[in-house]
């Protein structure tokens, strides 16, 4: 029982558990002001809305451990939600097998990344930015534009549905992909060899982790990630539209950073991504209870990933945290003359 209940006070010395607390706070402040925040229907649809995120959220997580980024996952996720559609709708494939095809595609189109992120040693930031207008240009090519719809309810249903009249498919699959990504990255030997390559990459090779193989690999649990997403996203609206998952290339960024993933790599874990999803998920829906002009929740979380991204620069920076000190010094000195 003390071990368990070590275990929990030291989660919430963690950046993830800090931004549970916060999150926390938040919701009651919110209940506190408007009284329906904890309702059953909108922790439901915040919970629904945010799994999306932090689907995505998962695969840029890994990527980031290695020290890399993915810009391409909204776009990964748009062209295999459409292939989706068109298989459903077009052609009437199988609603499941439909389902599976198209995920699995997210697999090559992350392969593409890693292996020029990896063989040809090019930057993952441009890569991916690049990547990321190849595939969204396909599927403005292919689709005008236009949505594809007609999809059958049992597609939605799937994505969609609620189990026992509370809890959201969508979330459950999310809570078993964090489990099953969990165990690899704790417990098995690839795991160890993403800290690895993310915590020192010299140092990976020399001691014999194949660097190019693992990059690679991160890449293509970001594409299928990312597909699964999007395909479930289609699911979910039985249609697609080109603009799905238009927001999930800085929501993922935010979830990872804002949950203790380091940009630096090396540091973060997949749980602390559902934090940082949910935080950003109950900043949209407070603006909308609170009534706020939707046009603040950008400014609200391009604020949110500022002050992340600051705090995951200067927590390892010991330059910054002895000028802090002798600032600090310095001034408790003047107080005390």
């Amino acid at each position: 029982m003390n071990r368990f209940m070590g275990k929990i006070v030291n989660f919430f010395k963690t950046t993830a558990g800090m931004v549970l607390i916060v999150t926390l706070l938040v919701g009651v402040v919110v209940q506190f002001i408007t009284g329906n925040f904890f309702s059953a229907y909108n922790i439901s649809t915040l919970t629904r809305a945010a799994s999306f995120v932090i689907l995505v959220g998962f695969g840029q997580t890994i990527v980031l451990l290695t020290g890399g980024i993915d810009l391409s996952v909204a776009a990964i996720g748009s062209v295999c939600g459409m292939v989706n559609a068109i298989f459903m709708v077009r052609y009437g494939m199988n609603p499941y097998f439909a389902i599976l095809i198209a995920t699995l595609i997210g697999i090559p189109l992350g392969a593409i990344n890693g292996i020029l992120i990896a063989k040809l040693k090019l930057t993952p930031f441009i890569v991916t930015l690049a990547t990321m207008e190849i595939f969204q240009g396909f599927v403005y090519v292919i689709t005008k534009g236009m949505p594809i719809t007609g999809m059958p309810e049992c597609a939605g249903r799937l994505a969609d549905g609620i189990i026992g009249g509370a809890v959201p498919n969508i979330v459950v699959i999310m809570i078993i992909i964090c489990v099953l990504l969990t165990i690899m990255l704790t417990k098995t030997r690839l795991g160890r060899y993403i800290y690895a390559l993310g915590g020192n990459r010299n140092c990976a090779k020399i001691v014999g982790i194949p660097t190019e193989r693992i990059e690679i690999i991160v890449y293509c649990f970001s594409g299928l990630l990312s597909a699964f997403a999007g395909v479930m996203m289609s699911c979910k609206l039985q249609s697609f539209q080109a603009t799905i998952g238009e927001s999930w290339q800085m929501g993922s960024i935010t979830a990872a950073v804002l949950g203790g993933t380091s940009m630096l790599g090396g540091f973060g874990s997949v749980v602390g991504t559902i934090m940082g999803g949910l935080l950003t998920g109950v900043i949209s829906t407070c603006i909308t209870l609170l009534r706020i002009s939707s046009y603040w929740e950008t400014i609200v979380t391009g604020f949110v990933v500022l002050i992340a991204i600051f705090i995951d620069a200067v927590k390892d920076n010991d330059a910054f945290h002895e000028k802090f000190y002798r600032i600090f010094k310095s001034n408790k000195k003047s107080s005390l003359k």
